[in-house]
């Protein structure tokens, strides 16, 4: 995984379902998209691996600030947070159905016959099957917890 990722550059990261592999993970980045053979927990535990992170910390104590338990968005610093977003309907029980994207790289969301359709900066847009409300509520714990981390980073 280490080998052609750059993992500051991953704009959203979609569980996508390739015959005869099985559950793989979309990473998009502004130049390329590519498909992982490996779940979207996986790239995310090697995501944070990368950059030193509990999984487990994070949605601890950020969980606890927001008032949430799941979905906690996902701190790499102040430039890079990442949200939960369901994308697909899941294909069988604990199939990942969400993708991760950085919440910096989101450019537009727009309604689409009740459901919330992101464009991020790659110029990829991708629909979601969750409203413009929660998807607009992720976007605001993001910015939430942004706060949060300068606080506790004691940045300015």
């Amino acid at each position: 995984m280490k080998n052609n990722i750059k993992f500051n550059e991953i704009e959203a990261m979609l569980p996508v379902y390739v015959k005869d592999k099985g559950n793989c993970t979309e990473i998009i980045t502004k130049e390329a998209s590519f498909v992982k053979n490996a779940t979207i927990e996986t790239c995310t535990k090697k995501l944070a691996d990368y950059f030193n992170l509990s999984l487990y910390h994070n949605r601890l104590n950020y969980g606890q600030e927001l008032g949430i338990t799941n979905k906690v968005p996902l701190v790499i610093n102040e430039n890079m947070i990442f949200i939960y977003i369901n994308v697909r309907e899941p294909m069988f029980n604990h199939d990942a159905a969400y993708g991760l994207f950085d919440v910096n790289s989101i450019t537009n969301v727009y309604d689409k016959e009740g459901k919330a359709v992101i464009e991020i900066n790659s110029g990829r847009i991708i629909e979601s099957r969750q409203s413009m409300k929660s998807v607009k509520k992720s976007i605001l714990n993001a910015r939430l917890v942004k706060d949060i981390y300068k606080e506790k980073h004691k940045m300015p």
